[in-house]
This record gives C-alpha cells, sequence and structure tokens, in this order.
C-alpha cells in the first residue's frame, strides 16, 4: 500500500519543482520514433546474416518510424497549446 498523500491539482500547480516536469510525451515519442530508426537501418544492413524475415521487419521498423512521426506532431502541438494556457 502506498503510503504518500495524494497531491491535488492545486497543489501541483502551485509547487514550482512539481510543475516544472514535463509530461508532455515528447521525449517519450522521440525517443520511441529514433529508436525504430536505429533499427530499420540494422535490419537493413545486417538483417540478412541475423537469420531474420528481413522483408517483414524492414515493414515492421518502418511503420512503426513513420507513425512516430505523426505522434510526434500531436504530442508537440498539444505541449504548444498547454503551454499557451498555462499561467505565467
Amino acid at each position: 500500500m502506498d503510503a504518500r498523500p495524494r497531491l491535488s491539482l492545486e497543489q501541483i500547480e502551485a509547487d514550482p519543482e512539481l510543475r516544472s516536469r514535463d509530461d508532455s510525451g515528447v521525449a517519450a515519442i522521440a525517443v520511441g520514433t529514433v529508436l525504430w530508426v536505429v533499427a530499420l537501418v540494422a535490419v537493413i544492413l545486417w538483417g540478412s546474416t541475423w537469420g531474420v524475415d528481413v522483408e517483414r521487419w524492414t515493414l515492421v521498423c518502418a511503420i512503426g518510424a513513420l507513425l512516430g512521426i505523426p505522434g510526434l506532431a500531436l504530442v508537440m502541438g498539444r505541449r504548444s497549446r498547454q503551454r499557451k494556457r498555462a499561467p505565467r
């Protein structure tokens, strides 16, 4: 059981340390997209030596990387809107 008290939204907004935390998801989506691109390059370069279905994994990695691009645009737009609304 978690003994820590739950913070209210007002407490989080009042504490500068808690407000400075970036939970927008931009970093997570960006890292994930970059990792899919790295995996795509690795499969293209070395996939045949690994004994995997290169065609299938190339497609999987490409889809992962391509889905990350609009995902990144969405979370960046959301973060931008949140920053415009946030009180200074």
